[in-house]
């Protein structure tokens, strides 16, 4: 080994500087690892705190273009129609129509045996003619009864009032000449100068019973003038009933039963005043009186002259005048029951209306008389021909039967001219305008309308609510269309242009305001709105929002105005559903 040589470093060991180099390098380590442990104790917790303010789905106020419908629903109807009658008496040779047939614009509906055409229509003519005189008769009699019953209707009313005036006149000369009677019997008997026991005592036997006489001539012509207003009250009920006014016929029936309770309580009291006179039962006042009389001259009593029953002047003038009145009480009950016979008489002879009309009918056909004869024998060569396109809806005749001038033939109903007759509720009926196009539905078919005639008059549903019935007339009709069956139809009601709009589940109706949720600065708030048209999805806000603001198509629950929220992220930005 030379001397010159460095020993070599064993293999492994490192150098002092090494050594201070690495020990540097590893300190360093440790003090960013160290601070990298400080961060991660901040930072961390941080990272997974978890966001609790709840999300809301969103959308904005944007411009877009709306259009509103109206649906509605309905049956099909014809809105022309048309009955034929017979213009002729003849035997039917053909008669091909039935009921739900369709029909052309001039086809043969009924044709008639024109051979012995003219022969039949005059003995016809001849037997109808009998009919119709037969009717007028009986409809002139009938309607002279019903005049005259209505003239005996108004007498009796008269005559009523004046029986009424007059049996009030009559009562009350009555009432007049037993209070007369009774203050003259008061003054003879206190002019009495002297008399005996016995005949003190029968005199006051005698007044007892005047007065009860008197009495029971009281109750009887208070029931006698109760008993004519029950009378009269009957004729007024029966009037009513006639009328079939039940509600014043009810009134008039308490009034009666009224009048009878209080004549039923004098029919009792004067059986209790009959009981009371015994032996003079039945006697009338003046004969009482008269007996009165008789015992104060048989016993001397001297009356004042003035004083006498039999001399005064006062009881004299009641007497003639309530003969008087009688007389003409009774020439009046005559003529009422002459009245009353008539009306009665009338009601015997009254024809039904239905009768009635049905005679009117037979006589009155006004399309067939406006012809000549010839022109009706060449109208039954021709036979019935239908005016226009339509389905038969009444037809129930046969080959050979017989018809008559004025028959009812044949009907039917134009399916060119059909509309639906739709029903619309009281919420609605203010969209409703005529001219609005429309969307029809009849099974698997659709056709274009037109809203046609709109009823203003409100009707009532089966649940009382009201309703307006509208015609919508299909522009479009086709052999498919049947008549009667259901249909729908979607009005176009409104449409607008580049309008602000919110989608429909936004807006919310309160009592008073219309309104929306919206988020606004993290917090959702409420503002009221006013509306204009709206369709299936969106309505239209014509002021209190402004285009991007966030509305809130459904509120979630537990959130209500002043809750703070955030809006959801849109579907697009999550790659879907959010």
């Amino acid at each position: 080994m030379s001397a010159n040589r460095m020993p070599k470093r064993p293999k492994g060991r490192k150098t002092p500087e090494q050594r201070r180099r690495q020990g540097k390098i590893t300190t360093a380590l440790i003090g960013v690892l160290a601070i990298l442990a400080m961060a991660a104790l901040v930072m961390v917790p941080k990272m997974t705190q978890t966001d609790t303010t709840p999300m809301v789905a969103t959308e904005e106020a944007a411009k877009s273009d709306v259009t509103a419908y109206l649906e509605v629903s309905g049956t099909v109807k014809s809105l022309r129609t048309k009955t034929y009658y017979s213009p002729v008496n003849a035997t039917i040779k053909e008669f091909s129509a039935k009921n739900g047939q369709i029909v052309n614009v001039g086809s043969t509906l009924v044709s008639f045996e024109t051979d012995t055409l003219e022969a039949d229509n005059k003995k016809a003519e001849l037997t109808h003619l009998a009919m119709v005189n037969t009717n007028l008769d009986t409809v002139g009699k009938a309607d002279k009864a019903m005049a005259e019953a209505e003239t005996a209707k108004g007498n009796s009313q008269i005559i009523q009032g004046d029986i009424d005036n007059y049996k009030n006149y009559i009562n009350g000369l009555k009432q007049s000449i037993n209070d007369r009677t009774l203050q003259l019997a008061r003054q003879a008997s206190e002019s009495t100068v002297s008399m005996s026991k016995e005949q003190a005592k029968e005199l006051k036997t005698l007044n007892k019973m005047l007065e009860a006489a008197t009495q029971i001539e009281k109750l009887e012509t208070e029931n006698e003038s109760y008993q004519a207003e029950i009378d009269k009250l009957a004729i007024e009920q029966s009037q009513a009933e006639f009328e079939e006014d039940s509600n014043t016929a009810k009134t008039i029936e308490a009034q009666m039963k009224k009048r009878q309770k209080i004549v039923d309580a004098n029919e009792i009291e004067l059986e209790q005043l009959e009981n009371q006179m015994g032996a003079y039962s039945g006697m009338e006042a003046a004969d009482i009186q008269a007996m009165i009389q008789e015992m104060s001259t048989a016993g001397e009593l001297e009356a004042v002259e003035k004083d006498s029953a039999s001399t005064d002047a006062q009881l004299a003038q009641w007497q003639m005048d309530l003969e008087n009145a009688q007389s003409v009480l009774a020439d009046l009950q005559s003529d009422l029951a002459e009245a009353k016979a008539k009306v009665d008489a009338a009601d015997t002879m009254e024809i039904s209306n239905a009768n009635k009309k049905a005679m009117e009918n037979n006589n009155n056909l006004a399309e067939l008389d406006a012809m000549s004869q010839e022109e009706l024998l060449e109208k039954g060569r021709q036979g019935i021909k239908a005016e226009f396109n339509g389905i038969v809806t009444s037809a129930a005749l046969s080959d050979g039967m017989l018809a008559t001038q004025g028959l009812e033939l044949v009907s039917i109903a134009s399916n060119d001219d059909v509309a639906v007759e739709a029903t619309v509720s009281k919420y609605d009926y203010h969209k409703l305008k005529e001219g609005q196009k429309a969307e029809i539905t009849i099974a698997n078919n659709t056709y274009q309308g037109t809203v046609g005639d709109i009823n203003r008059v409100a009707q009532q549903n089966e649940k009382g609510a009201p309703i307006v019935t509208c015609e919508v007339v299909i522009d479009n009709p086709d052999d498919n269309i049947f008549l009667g069956v259901e249909a729908k139809a979607s009005i176009l009601t409104g449409s607008e242009k580049n309008v602000l709009t919110v989608p429909a589940d936004a807006v919310n109706t309160g009592k008073d305001n219309t309104f929306c949720y919206v988020l606004e600065d993290g917090v959702i708030a409420r503002r009221e709105i006013t509306t204009g048209i709206s369709s299936d999805t969106l309505t239209e806000v014509k002021s209190g929002l402004k285009e991007g603001d966030l509305v809130i198509p459904q509120l979630q629950e537990g959130l209500t105005e002043g809750s703070a929220a955030k809006s959801a992220p849109a579907a697009d930005e999550l790659g879907g559903t959010p």
